[in-house]
């Protein structure tokens, strides 16, 4: 039958209206089944659409296929990734040295390949120190071992004394310990300090303490004695009661003043400077209501940049400065600037160097400048002679004054006579005359001239404590004994970590008396390297498998990509099972896969050399070890000589020539292996074949093809990155998003895209040709409508109807 088009009236229609916006009805007058008829007459354009989906679904699968081999070489880019566990480039990996200590309190090790087999004696006398700065502990807590010793004691609390209760195996367990804490507390609940002091068990992960917190403003001074009468207070403890100090404490609370209206002195800064080494910031906070702790620890760490850290101790309340550095290099201090009440001290620092003061002053009431000539402050012709020591050595100062000696050349002589060691400083606007030690020492002056040349009379020079705490680290003394020596040589580290012959050393403890020395022993251990090899040949040829497969699987031509018409004739399974063998082959001769795997074949059989000029050259060099079975240089590990089938798998071939090689030949092993070229690579140039490629070791050589393909360790492993190795950018990066299809680079996107608009473009032509076709049949069914209705109104006139 035929069909007619009825727009939404429902009337007849035979205008040109796209098939697509109405109904198509089997016609009554011709009789023909119309859409058979015109689905025939556009079945050319169906076939053309099939071969297009067909060419498209293979390239899906070929891209498919392709990540899954991306997804397996970048599994064994593990090996030449720095933060995987596989890791075949470290030093480690390698190395067939491995050492132990007998206490990894003291010491630890470990040991590389050149490292001498045997024990060494250690001897830590020292660690290694960070410069640090420390306030005194602000918060009252009282050390405690042992619990019983404070069963029945006596605590004086300002002018309240309590006595505990009699308490039973109350060791340093920390439950019992809680009821020592339960039992004070409740003394003092029955006190008129009930409310106002509380006690509490600390534990900082080391030590044990009891904190008493007070909410008086006015502290509260404690004592406390065993029921003998012993002090349960170490020395050197607050026995403060105040309130505790964190880092969320404010400022206020320690003495710090906001600024003020009346007193000028008051700014509501904090200022100082903080010198690390060489090099000194600045610090400055101006003090609200609201500042805290925390707000200066942010401001010093900040100005510093990490260099210098400020800390406290939420347990202790102690505030420490420490610098980021060890050694005796690493020295820090501190120099108060601030006016008022807001010095360092509120922090429980105080000033602890000496130094000399005095005041300059003119005979002749002139002002004071670096000009002034001494005969005008009332030295003599003649000389000026005084020791000055500042801790570390003493200088005999001399200078010789005539009528042109200025205070500038006296300050002069003093920095340089001194090595720097000591700085003459003058305020020219008060005449305040200083000494500055920059070693972090006292400094003392000492002059026996007689007046008026007698600097300290003429100064009145006299000793006070500075502005400024100063402290330096510490270096590590160690002692080794190497294996076949009877003396030990002593070294000096700035840090607890450090090398000595090719052993590493991390030191956290110090010998004593009872343990003198420590012992690090170094063996050899061949069986580990040979170990982590084969498993490294173990994946990689498990990667050359597949790629190989895929390479060589022939095509079945009888299974290509299904249309959609056949799969709606066919179950699940058998779509299944048709299109499993319809991939077979996608990749068979692929060009990318086939130099992937003839490059890494040439990483392993290209000698490496020491030094490679070029082909030509004679003086290439090669290392004494090369890939391979037989010579005198050969390591064991060779390809297969049997299966010429198998794509370069590589095998050891012989286990003794390679525990051998690593045994008796480490350094040519690991260069053989793991050795990096000096030589740059031109950019436009390939690494394949240069001098660089020729110097570098076997796996150096396989990470640098891995990334040239698929991109650095660790980028893509889902196979979907795009940006970086030729075969992920041809896998994954689409160029092409033009209207026509032509403008990209042949990649598998681009091509995935020309196969789409082509689809799409055949799929607008046959629409049209329906359409077309389906206009001409509506319209003879008019026609004959048409007809058969006047031929029955000529029979009805006629009367034959």
């Amino acid at each position: 039958m035929s069909s007619i088009y009825l727009n939404s009236g429902g009337s007849s229609s035979s205008s040109s209206t796209s098939s697509s916006h109405l109904l198509r009805v089997p016609g009554m007058a011709s009789g023909l089944d119309t859409d058979s008829i015109v689905k025939s007459m556009v079945s050319n354009y169906q076939t053309k659409i099939d071969k297009e989906n067909q060419a498209k679904q293979t390239l899906q699968w070929k891209q498919d296929a392709y990540r899954d081999i991306i997804k397996g070489v970048k599994g064994l880019q593990d090996y030449f990734d720095p933060l995987s566990s596989k890791y075949i480039l470290s030093s480690n990996s390698l190395n067939a040295n491995t050492a132990t200590s007998d206490d990894s309190s003291i010491v630890s090790a470990t040991a590389s390949s050149t490292a001498k087999a045997g024990t060494y004696k250690v001897k830590v006398s020292q660690l290694a120190t960070q410069a640090k700065i420390e306030g005194t502990s602000k918060n009252s807590i009282i050390p405690i071992t042992n619990g019983s010793d404070w069963s029945g004691a006596t605590l004086t609390l300002g002018s309240t004394s309590i006595t505990l209760d009699s308490i039973t195996d109350a060791n340093s367990n920390g439950t019992n310990l809680d009821e020592v804490v339960a039992n004070i507390n409740s003394k003092i609940a029955a006190t008129t300090l009930k409310g106002t002091v509380s006690a509490s068990y600390v534990n900082d992960g080391s030590n044990s303490y009891i904190k008493f917190t007070s909410v008086n403003t006015s502290p509260i001074n404690l004592a406390a004695k065993t029921s003998n009468g012993v002090d349960l207070i170490p020395s050197g403890s607050n026995t403060s009661i105040g309130s505790d100090v964190s880092s969320s404490s404010l400022l206020t609370s320690l003495g710090f003043k906001v600024k003020s209206d009346t007193d000028p002195s008051e700014t509501g800064l904090v200022n100082f400077t903080l010198t690390n080494g060489t090099s000194s910031v600045p610090v400055s906070l101006q003090v609200s209501s609201s500042s805290t702790v925390q707000n200066l620890m942010d401001a010093v760490n900040s100005a510093t940049s990490g260099a210098v850290t400020m800390s406290i101790d939420d347990t202790t309340g102690q505030i420490s400065f420490q610098s980021k550095s060890y050694g005796s290099a690493s020295n820090i201090s501190i120099t108060d600037t601030s006016t008022g009440s807001n010095g360092i001290s509120n922090l429980g620092i105080s000033p602890t160097l000496k130094t000399d003061v005095g005041m300059m002053k003119s005979t002749d009431s002139s002002s004071i400048s670096s000009s002034s000539l001494l005969t005008n402050l009332g030295f003599s012709t003649g000389n000026i002679g005084f020791s000055l020591n500042n801790g570390n050595n003493t200088t005999n100062f001399s200078l010789a004054v005539d009528s042109s000696t200025t205070v500038q050349k006296l300050i002069d002589e003093v920095n340089k006579q001194t090595s720097g060691q000591v700085t003459m400083n003058v305020d020219y606007t008060t005449g305040k005359i200083s000494f500055h030690s920059n070693t972090g020492s006292d400094i003392n002056i000492n002059d026996t001239n007689p007046d008026p040349n007698n600097i300290k009379n003429r100064f009145g020079l006299s000793q006070r404590a500075c502005a400024t705490v100063a402290y330096t680290g510490t270096d590590a003394l160690v002692s080794i004994t190497a294996p076949g020596q009877s003396t030990a040589t002593t070294t000096t580290q700035s840090s607890n970590q450090f090398t000595v012959n090719g052993v590493s050393y991390n030191i956290t403890g110090v010998n004593n008396a009872t343990n003198p020395d420590s012992n690090i022993t170094v063996t050899g251990n061949s069986d580990a390297v040979v170990s982590n090899i084969k498993k490294f040949i173990d994946d990689y040829n498990s990667v050359i498998s597949t790629i190989n497969t895929k390479l060589t699987e022939k095509k079945n031509s009888d299974y290509p990509p299904l249309t959609d018409a056949q799969k709606e004739s066919m179950t699940d399974s058998q779509i299944t099972a048709w299109e499993s063998k319809a991939k077979v082959g996608i990749l068979r001769n692929d060009d990318n896969l086939s130099s992937l795997l003839s490059e890494l074949r040439g990483a392993f059989s290209t000698p490496v050399y020491s030094n490679y000029t070029s082909s030509s050259s004679t003086t290439n060099t090669s290392i004494s070890l090369n890939f391979g079975t037989y010579g005198s240089g050969a390591i064991g590990i060779d390809t297969s000589s049997t299966d010429y089938t198998d794509g370069g798998k590589i095998y050891v071939r012989d286990e003794t020539k390679l525990k051998n090689a690593v045994e008796n030949n480490i350094d040519d092993f690991k260069k053989l292996f793991t050795g990096v070229s000096d030589n740059n690579l031109d950019s436009d140039k390939p690494y394949v074949g240069s001098s660089k490629y020729m110097e570098d070791g076997i796996f150096t050589r396989m990470d640098s093809i891995l990334r040239n393909y698929v991109a650095a360790p660790g980028i893509g492993k889902d196979g979907t990155y795009s940006l970086t190795g030729s075969i992920n950018i041809f896998v994954n990066k689409q160029y092409d998003f033009s209207i026509t299809g032509y403008s990209g680079k042949n990649t598998i996107p681009d091509q995935i895209y020309g196969e789409t608009l082509s689809i799409s473009k055949l799929k607008t032509q046959m629409s049209d040709a329906q359409t077309r076709y389906y206009n001409k049949f509506t319209a003879l069914e008019t026609a004959l409508s048409s007809l058969n209705s006047q031929q029955s109104q000529l029979s009805s006139m006629l009367g034959t109807g």
